[in-house]
């Protein structure tokens, strides 16, 4: 299975250990947007972190998702060495995109149901390593108002221009495999379809979520296979 798995909006300690366990490939934290349930402060994004690396060894990356966030902190986050990717999901100016991709690598959220010009996005994602589709803004993802991902003909201009993409928005353990067939998605990110509630994560959402994926490669290399 080639599919890279986020996890997003972590808080606990235990969530943060059986997303490891589960081979989840990128842990996400969002970081000082108070508006978000699943905010935390720098300071205990650096104190989840360092019980992370102390407790799980892994093949995963950690994500710092920051919206619309001075430049100072920025700066002290990737300084501090705690975070692998730093995700930019506010309206950040081209400008700091390419400023924080020189230091560390880079995803670029952009708000689907904007009106965005595809010369645009081509621009932007030069500057940036990754380029992640979602299906409302920062906002929407706080208020779970977001909806589900549903920009196909967006995402498939994007992968024929080799711009690589996360893809994000209402995916579920119910939903994925439909995601999956459709898009064929290199990454995905999940972070309210694996909770009980608003910044509760669910270690069994979590395994069933991850059960739903690997059931739909098993399925899909069966019927290779049968072919």
């Amino acid at each position: 299975m080639d599919l890279k798995v986020k996890f997003c909006g972590m808080r606990d300690n235990n969530a943060l250990a059986c997303a490891v366990d589960l081979g989840v490939r990128y842990i996400g934290f969002v970081i000082d947007f108070p508006r978000s349930p699943r905010s935390i402060s720098i300071g205990e994004f650096h104190r989840k972190v360092k019980w992370l690396r102390n407790n799980r060894n892994g093949n995963y990356k950690v994500v710092a998702v920051t919206v619309d966030m001075p430049l100072d902190n920025l700066e002290f986050i990737i300084g501090s060495g705690m975070a692998d990717v730093i995700q930019l999901h506010g309206n950040e100016h081209i400008s700091v995109c390419r400023l924080v991709s020189k230091q560390v690598e880079t995803w670029k959220a952009l708000n689907t149901k904007d009106e965005i010009k595809m010369n645009e996005i081509t621009v932007l994602a030069r500057s940036v390593s990754k380029i992640l589709l979602d299906s409302g803004s920062a906002m929407d993802k706080a208020k779970n108002s977001s909806g589900t991902f549903e920009n196909t003909a967006l995402y498939t201009s994007l992968i024929k221009e080799g711009i690589e993409v996360v893809l994000s928005g209402g995916l579920d353990a119910n939903n994925i495999g439909c995601y999956l067939k459709t898009f064929n998605p290199d990454t995905i990110d999940i972070s309210r379809g694996i909770e009980l509630e608003p910044g509760v994560k669910s270690k069994q959402k979590m395994y069933e979520f991850m059960e739903a994926v690997k059931r739909f490669y098993s399925d899909e290399y069966k019927t290779d296979e049968e072919e």
